[in-house]
């Protein structure tokens, strides 16, 4: 039997016409962005390609400080560092559907394991990490110390734990940053007899001393990397001020020790790269401090802020310093546009009133770009924010002036300020972005953040 041309032909057009609307619609898909206002308990929603606000969600938690998203899930969480609890929002209807109660007050949830579904909450107040399920939104286990710890000794504030992270599928970190210690964990899944019930169960594997406090372990793309350098990590240590330490970079090494029950049970510090002079060039400890560092796109180079106004180049291969940029005051993340004729970078100097734009290429400053006013809260907060995003086109980049409650946009074909969108009374610092297109998770999200 012939097939019918007409129906052949109606069926392509169909499909054209569905593609061309599918594509169309990723083109203008709403892309929101979820903000912790730390000083009115609200999670600031905005619509990022209109620039309007959509909501301000109450927390039922006190000072909403990052807002992450619970994995690829269309909902987030708000970590409310003030109570020992989070809330979870509905990404979509953003209603408050509740809190999930912790031993700990929340830091940060930026690091899950899509393998497991699982996500790592890491302690404000203690050293100590929860493992929460994100699709039943419990905890299903958690790791480190149960005790209260107030970091003094080195820089970065007095947060018991560095940000959490994920080495292997099964393996994590509790950054213990006033006794500077980074402990490895192990996770597995345990049956309960016969059922369909499982539980959780972690392990300490092995801890390791560090300079300093550490504040996170370096985000690398490990689908990149050869077996060999999947287990090898960067951590930054923060410095100490009062015993005039310099900030570093350390190299860690995951191995397996001599046990023959366990595999990747051994955590090792092997090296690091100390901030503390270039050339001619001798950079002092007492007013250093390094919040975030970030991996070049070439794989190769780690960009290191250090709050007093610069930027180090780092060859991670080589571990020594290969440039220093000055840039402005509380120099913190930066934001690698890789995706042009011209790749640049946008640092963020949190105690300034300007990015700085780096040729990513040479390693050179650009410009500065005045993207906030003096500070209206006398200093005590940051004039930028830690999370940002860049658009599916790589030509606009958005953030908060986070003292002056605006969020703008940032043309990166003429470098200029495009639009702006003031939100009286907020502080927002830290959140994620998610496309509705398709509920990605994007690289704009708050890894590494405060």
């Amino acid at each position: 039997m012939k097939p019918n041309f007409y129906k052949s032909f109606a069926l392509i057009v169909l499909l054209i016409f569905s593609q061309a609307a599918i594509s169309g619609q990723s083109e203008h898909a709403e892309v929101r962005a979820f903000y912790g206002d730390k000083k009115r308990d609200k999670v600031v929603v905005i619509d990022v390609k209109r620039m309007k606000l959509i909501d301000a969600v109450a927390t039922k938690g006190k000072m909403p400080y990052p807002v992450d998203r619970a994995g690829n899930l269309d909902k987030v969480y708000a970590i409310t560092r003030g109570s020992k609890s989070m809330d979870v929002i509905d990404a979509e209807t953003l209603e408050n559907v509740g809190q999930i109660r912790l031993k700990h007050k929340p830091r940060s949830g930026e690091s899950y394991n899509s393998r497991l579904g699982l996500a790592l909450i890491a302690g404000a107040d203690k050293p100590l990490t929860s493992v929460i399920d994100v699709m039943r939104d419990r905890v299903v286990a958690e790791a480190g110390g149960n005790t209260y710890t107030t970091q003094i000794r080195d820089n970065g504030g007095t947060i018991s734990s560095g940000h959490p992270a994920w080495l292997t599928k099964d393996r994590f970190v509790v950054i213990d940053r006033a006794n500077r210690l980074i402990q490895l964990w192990g996770i597995e899944k345990i049956q309960h007899g016969n059922s369909l019930n499982y539980g959780w169960e972690v392990t300490l594997l092995d801890e390791e001393s560090t300079p300093t406090s550490v504040h996170h372990i370096i985000h690398r793309d490990v689908s990149r990397l050869s077996e060999e350098e999947k287990h090898t990590f960067y951590a930054l240590a923060e410095g100490s001020a009062k015993e005039e330490i310099h900030p570093a970079i350390l190299e860690l090494k995951l191995s397996d020790s001599d046990s023959d029950d366990n595999y990747d049970d051994q955590l090792t510090w092997v090296d690091q790269v100390k901030m503390d002079s270039f050339g001619k060039n001798n950079y002092d400890a007492k007013i250093m401090s390094s919040h975030h560092a970030d991996c070049h796109p070439d794989g190769v180079h780690i960009y290191a802020g250090s709050t007093e106004g610069h930027l180090f180049v780092i060859n991670r291969k080589k571990m020594e310093i290969e440039k220093v940029i000055k840039t402005g005051k509380g120099t913190g993340h930066t934001r690698f546009v890789p995706d042009r004729t011209e790749p640049i970078a946008i640092v963020t100097n949190h105690k300034d009133t300007f990015v700085t734009i780096i040729d990513t290429k040479n390693h050179k400053k650009i410009k500065d770009i005045t993207v906030s006013g003096d500070p209206i809260y006398g200093g005590d907060e940051i004039l930028q924010s830690h999370t940002n995003y860049i658009s599916s086109d790589s030509k606009f980049y958005y953030a908060f002036a986070s003292d002056n409650g605006i969020f703008y946009e940032l043309d990166l074909e003429d470098l200029s300020i495009n639009r702006t969108l003031h939100i009286k009374g907020a502080v927002p610092v830290q959140g994620c972005f998610m496309s509705w297109d398709d509920f990605s998770y994007s690289a704009a999200h708050s890894s590494g953040g405060m």
